[in-house]
């Protein structure tokens, strides 16, 4: 218990230097690139004097050792500035208000990568060295090589756009959500919770896109992982004198039990 709980401690202590190494280095990247947000935002035919009072307001005309003070202070203290596009809203509030959408995909592209990673990974595992275990091995790295926002346009493409039977966007059908107040945010959550399960249905059909593009990426390291194992397991010697015996590779997986 006391080395899961240094464990612990070690590795969360280590999330911040990462944490930090990984703003400074977002900072940079926005500053060297050419162009600035706020010209980007009104167009190149704004008046000068326009965009500098912008640029005022937003802090970007400061010098670069100020600007990179001030964004680690307002990080430190939980303010992540104003959006520029949506009405000048806190970046946190804008935040806040998509993360039920995005604990909700989490979940459900969760659940999908375990089924895929096990099923992938078993078969890889009983069936190693094989033409199967190869293919799914390739499948493996290709699938955690794979690009998450192209994945997603290709399966609205195909499914959306071509087949027309998923839908391409949205978290649930527009209609639905006259006279209905969610709860938690999680709308398959909330359809149960207030009775409404065409809300729930709907939702979970609007699911089905995102949670198989973010699945599938995040199947590839659960297959390798579920094939290590699996032919660890097989290699073992009560699987080996099982085998001696004659049962049969049901009964000599249940062994293990």
């Amino acid at each position: 218990m006391t080395a899961l709980r240094t464990y612990i401690v070690v590795r969360t202590l280590m999330t911040i230097p990462i944490v930090f190494t990984l703003l400074t280095i977002v900072f940079i990247i926005l500053r060297v690139m050419p162009g600035d947000p706020i010209t980007a935002m009104v167009g190149m035919k704004a008046p000068p004097e326009y965009i500098e009072r912008l640029k005022e307001e937003a802090g970007l005309n400061k010098p670069y050792h100020v600007q990179y003070v001030d964004y680690i202070l307002g990080i430190i203290r939980g303010d992540f500035g104003r959006s520029l596009i949506w009405g000048r809203r806190p970046v946190l509030v804008e935040i806040l208000d998509h993360l039920p959408a995005t604990i909700e995909l989490t979940i459900f592209g969760f659940l999908v990568s375990i089924i895929i990673g096990l099923t992938t990974g078993t078969i890889a595992g009983v069936k190693c060295y094989t033409r199967v275990d190869t293919s799914l091995r390739i499948y493996s790295i290709v699938a955690y090589a794979l690009f998450i926002p192209w994945l997603g346009m290709m399966f609205q493409l195909i499914f959306g756009v071509y087949l027309k039977v998923l839908p391409v966007g949205g978290r649930i059908d527009p209609g639905l959500t006259v006279g209905w107040k969610p709860i938690t945010g999680l709308y398959v959550l909330d359809g149960i919770l207030t009775g409404r399960f065409d809300i729930t249905m709907s939702a979970l059909y609007h699911l089905i896109l995102p949670s198989l593009t973010l699945g599938i990426v995040l199947s590839g390291a659960y297959t390798r992982l579920v094939r290590a194992n699996m032919i660890d397991v097989l290699s073992q010697d009560f699987i080996r004198a099982a085998r001696a015996r004659g049962l049969s590779e049901f009964k000599r997986f249940c062994l293990r039990e």
